[in-house]
């Protein structure tokens, strides 16, 4: 465990012992009582300094970095430290403007499976949330379990795509897509988007001209260029993934009232966990719903069918109930003896 989480479970126990009104804490009680904590979460024995420990007190009083200005006074007859304000507790420490606005800032990071190194700003924020919650680590009986994000594929390119999103710089980029050899071109990157722990880039191709979608993981090498760099005005992510699932989209298909069947226990999923934001039931058959989405028919939006297997039938349009069958005949026939 880092210095800086041991000086979190200080900063808590010692909060905590001043609130206890009904003894006297100097120095040295303080430094036991941190110390019991530090081994009954880190197994390990430590020894605290009263330096260590008035160095505490010293930072959680005027540290600004920290916040939280704890009105921590010295009785000198007592020889004992004491808060001047009763009600007085670092965990009601509320979050800083400052800080507030670096939470903001991150905030659109920290909803993803990030791997940017643009959170410096965030290490102290992240050491309140950690000394609010360390205690947490301690129970025995384990409550909430959160799915830990992979490794995602292509994360090594992420920070230098963001300066170029950033900075409006144009780049030279090796590709190497799953199912051809690598060829190398020159962008215009205009976005990072993640989508089933996959990073996509969304990015002009000079040579083309026009918008292309390229897979992190499939990218083998970028360099800077001198070319000037396209803008577009065309291109809205709040637009332009409004009526997909995922991240491909097709120029050429128009948006479709897609009707699918739902079965028996499935039904109540979909009702309580929409397909997409435009989803409505528009017929309830005993156990079985009909329901409408309006998107433009892609590989996701099949595969996000397929996934609920024999609970799903679509119904509408046509087209795509063929091609979800041809998928179905496919995998069948990987199947045959």
């Amino acid at each position: 465990m880092s210095t800086n989480k041991h000086a979190l479970i200080r900063y808590r126990v010692i909060d905590k012992c001043l609130r206890q009104l009904d003894n006297q804490w100097n120095w040295k009680s303080l430094a036991e009582a941190c110390s019991k904590e530090i081994e009954k979460i880190t197994g390990k024995k430590t020894t605290l300094s009263e330096r260590t420990i008035k160095g505490d007190i010293q930072n959680m009083r005027n540290d600004s970095v920290l916040g939280y200005f704890a009105p921590i006074e010295y009785d000198r007859s007592e020889k004992s430290y004491y808060y001047s304000r009763r009600d007085f507790s670092i965990t009601e420490a509320p979050l800083s403007r400052s800080d507030s606005k670096e939470l903001q800032q991150a905030i659109g990071l920290l909803r993803q499976f990030t791997g940017f190194r643009h959170l410096e700003g965030m290490e102290n924020i992240i050491q309140k949330l950690e000394l609010l919650a360390y205690e947490s680590r301690t129970e025995s009986k384990k409550i909430v379990h959160i799915e830990q994000a992979p490794v995602i594929p292509g994360q090594v390119w992420l920070d230098q795509l963001y300066e170029a999103i950033k900075n409006e710089e144009t780049l030279f980029i090796r590709y190497k897509p799953f199912d051809r050899e690598p060829s190398s071109f020159i962008i215009s990157p205009y976005l990072l988007k993640e989508f089933g722990h996959r990073w996509y880039l969304y990015a002009h191709n000079h040579e083309r001209n026009q918008l292309r979608t390229y897979g992190l993981e499939r990218i083998e090498s970028v360099q800077s260029s001198f070319k000037p760099h396209i803008a577009t005005e065309d291109f809205d992510p709040e637009i332009y993934f409004n009526d997909i699932i995922g991240v491909t989209l097709d120029p050429t298909k128009n948006i479709s009232r897609v009707q699918f069947e739902v079965k028996g226990n499935t039904v109540s999923y979909i009702r309580t966990k929409p397909i997409h934001k435009t989803q409505k039931e528009i017929e309830s058959i005993g156990k079985n719903a009909v329901f409408e989405i309006e998107v433009i028919p892609n590989f996701e939006l099949e595969s996000e069918l397929l996934s609920f297997g024999e609970a799903i039938r679509v119904l509408k349009p046509k087209s795509l109930a063929r091609s979800i069958q041809k998928r179905i005949d496919k995998m069948l026939r990987n199947y045959e003896t």
